[in-house]
């Protein structure tokens, strides 16, 4: 017996000195879950408050403006478009630019000085009903029972592009952005670390060959396989919802960009990791901030102002506007592919950053093989 444990003190003593000589991936177990704890502990808040509103006026005198103090006061609303045309703020509604639409009627100031109590419309966009559903009850406790006193207001609510608040049209299409992030993300970060530990990786950066021809042939696969994967998903998710897709071709051209933009991130996590754990570590770090941040599960306008900048830096964030409006909203083509600039963008820089990082490889190469020579 004693035997048995002086063998298992041994191994433990050498694993604890393998962790801690690597020192990266020792940072890496403490540093990500802590930042991620600090980080999602005070940007997730599952009662939005100042969500993007646009009203929709004809008018702008001194009792819409009273109107309007009346609605931000509840905490809800944060009105960031004033427009007439009601395209207008229906397109911003489309691109989730905004929540709410508050429509006044032509004559709203006329009607509240004969008396009336103009007929107003809140609108709210119902593909997220934890954002929707909490503000229409606040707004109708507090004007659509008996007439207020501050706001003589008939008040008319209705939920557009999921009437029936049912969650897994909030959740079905952004599983397919979810899904496809954490596969192409993962895969993407072990495909050149498999090469750095059988040790062909510095022989590969070191071949005479185009380095973007490299990295686009180790794309490649990944790409096909992510569009398969893709194709998969999205006829369940329309099976489940007994949706139809009226632009299919516009919906599958972004979500070209946004497969290549993964998997070049994941390509440079594995370029920067130093082995399997380190680019899963990374792969992670990279998989839970989209997640909680692009408005998958939380309500995106219900976060503070910081973490809607950080979620904006993440291509889940925009891919997600675009297929919950291609399926849900009826968007149109050229909206979406407004919406996808940014993770064009994305995949270029990260592309720039795993080139440049292949070259630093193909360097180090060269030089190891200078030296051994030399020597």
């Amino acid at each position: 017996m004693s035997r048995f444990w002086r063998a298992t003190r041994a191994v433990a003593i050498k694993e604890c000195l393998h962790m801690v000589r690597d020192r990266f991936t020792l940072a890496l177990l403490f540093m990500v879950p802590l930042s991620q704890l600090l980080l999602f502990g005070f940007a997730i808040d599952l009662h939005p408050q100042q969500m993007p509103t646009a009203l929709l006026a004809h008018e702008r005198n001194a009792l819409v403006e009273r109107a309007v103090t009346a609605l931000e006061q509840l905490g809800y609303f944060k009105v960031v478009l004033r427009t007439d045309d009601a395209q207008r703020a229906q397109r911003w509604l489309a691109q989730s630019r905004i929540q709410f639409v508050l429509a006044l009627p032509p004559q709203f100031a006329e009607q509240q000085l004969r008396g009336e109590r103009p007929l107003v419309t809140l609108t709210a966009d119902a593909t997220d009903p934890i954002a929707a559903m909490n503000a229409l009850r606040a707004v109708q406790l507090r004007y659509a029972g008996a007439p207020s006193a501050s706001l003589p207001i008939q008040l008319q609510t209705r939920l557009v592009y999921n009437a029936d608040g049912a969650s897994r049209r909030f959740i079905l299409p952004g599983l397919l952005g979810v899904i496809l992030t954490l596969t192409l993300v993962l895969l993407g970060a072990l495909s050149l670390v498999r090469e750095r530990e059988q040790g062909t990786l510095e022989t590969l950066a070191s071949l005479v060959m185009p380095r973007g021809a490299v990295l686009l042939g180790k794309t490649i696969p990944y790409f096909l396989m992510g569009c398969v994967l893709f194709a998969v998903l999205l006829a369940v998710c329309i099976a489940l919802l007994g949706l139809s897709l009226a632009t299919p071709w516009t919906l599958f051209g972004i979500t070209c960009l946004f497969i290549l933009a993964n998997l070049m991130l994941g390509i440079m996590l594995s370029l920067i990791a130093h082995n399997a754990m380190q680019a899963m570590q990374l792969g992670i770090f990279f998989y839970l901030p989209s997640m909680l941040l692009s408005g998958f599960m939380f309500p995106f306008y219900g976060m503070p102002k910081w973490a809607q900048g950080l979620g904006e830096l993440l291509p889940l964030t925009h891919f997600l506007r675009v297929v919950r409006g291609l399926l849900l909203k009826d968007l149109s083509s050229g909206d979406a592919w407004r919406l996808v600039w940014p993770i064009a963008l994305f995949g270029i820089l990260v592309s720039g950053i795993a080139l440049l990082l292949y070259r630093q490889h193909g360097i180090a190469s060269a030089n190891r093989r200078t030296l051994e020579t030399t020597e």
